[in-house]
């Protein structure tokens, strides 16, 4: 009687086991369909633009840029349409290109990997500034996208994942976030969650950077085909001209700025806490699910308890901007959109 009980409770345990494998197996090096040809296809577009792009400039003009800031005040004569922030911070010390969130050129927010367009007057943003809240919408945007880019490898080929958008999540709230259509209803392990913790942290490691391109319409049309949800958002958006974000292989619509890369995040500190559904927007009796995260910027350290209750408030469903907002976006400058 006992070895039956014995048997029993071993064939049990194998069960459970086998049923956690088959969920871990969800996840995979490779992509989704979806994602082995419109990836595919929208990396080649992007790339293709961009060094169009760059063939525009025929000659090399010169500009002048002054440094401003609590150190090292100067004038420095750069490359018109080639020469970022980050060059700019090149000629200072490692300390500006590994700590510069972003810059502010004149007066306007900017990516530190955007092409300065004129003379001007330039100084840059740490995480670490009196008033952050520039600075800290920047890393939660970045945050986002990072976690819309790991998505796409986080499955197996058999799943379908269909980026869709991150929405605007205020910092304050505690969470990002990046919607997704996966072909499956999925309620995610703890040991699944771990394991898209685990892609976060080779993603942070790697420093990845954040390539910003401004495209026109049609060119985006092209390189979103394949996405009703970009096709909806590119087909509601007042402007000729857009702006895209690549990080690795992830090509998303975003007005930025974002962080230079992904080694601004923390490798242990960049978590995906909840998983949950949404209604679909856009398709009738369908399901989004929203993942959500929380990141630490590497300029600070935190303490695992104080970690903990970071994480746990995070797990809490947010249940903001559900569909897009066409009402009010940014249109890029026209000096530096393509021609």
């Amino acid at each position: 009687m006992l070895s039956a009980a014995k048997m029993l409770l071993g064939q049990k345990c194998v069960l459970q086991c086998l049923k956690h494998i088959r969920l871990y197996r969800g996840f995979h090096s490779s992509g989704s369909p979806y994602n082995s040809t419109a990836i595919k296809k929208q990396n080649e577009i992007f790339e293709k633009e961009k060094q169009r792009q760059l063939s525009l400039v025929k000659r090399i003009e010169k500009i002048r840029v002054n440094h401003l800031g609590p150190n090292d005040e100067c004038s420095l004569i750069m490359n018109k349409y080639l020469s970022t922030p980050y060059h700019v911070a090149m000629h200072f010390n490692e300390i500006y290109t590994k700590r510069s969130v972003m810059a502010v050129v004149n007066g306007q927010p900017w990516h530190m990997l955007q092409p300065l367009v004129e003379d001007c007057d330039l100084r840059f943003l740490t995480m670490k500034e009196e008033e952050p809240d520039e600075v800290n919408r920047v890393f939660w945007r970045s945050s986002a996208h990072m976690l819309g880019a790991l998505l796409l490898d986080a499955f197996k080929e058999s799943i379908t994942v269909v980026p869709v958008r991150a929405p605007d999540i205020p910092y304050m709230i505690g969470c990002f976030a990046y919607d997704v259509n996966l072909s499956i209803q999925w309620e995610p392990t703890r040991q699944e969650l771990t394991s898209l913790k685990r892609l976060a942290y080779q993603l942070s490691e790697k420093k990845i950077p954040f390539e910003r391109l401004v495209i026109r319409k049609e060119v985006a049309e092209e390189i979103f085909a394949d996405n009703v949800y970009k096709k909806h958002h590119l087909e509601n958006v007042n402007t000729e001209r857009v702006t895209l974000f690549r990080l690795g292989q992830f090509i998303d619509i975003n007005d930025g700025p974002m962080v230079t890369d992904t080694g601004f995040m923390v490798p242990f500190n960049y978590s995906i806490t909840k998983v949950h559904s949404i209604d679909d927007y856009l398709l009738p009796n369908s399901k989004l699910s929203r993942f959500q995260g929380v990141a630490l910027p590497s300029d600070f350290e935190c303490h695992h308890t104080a970690w903990s209750v970071i994480e746990h408030k995070a797990k809490n469903p947010v249940l903001l901007d559900l569909k897009p907002d066409f009402d009010n976006k940014y249109l890029p400058d026209e000096a530096e959109a393509a021609s």
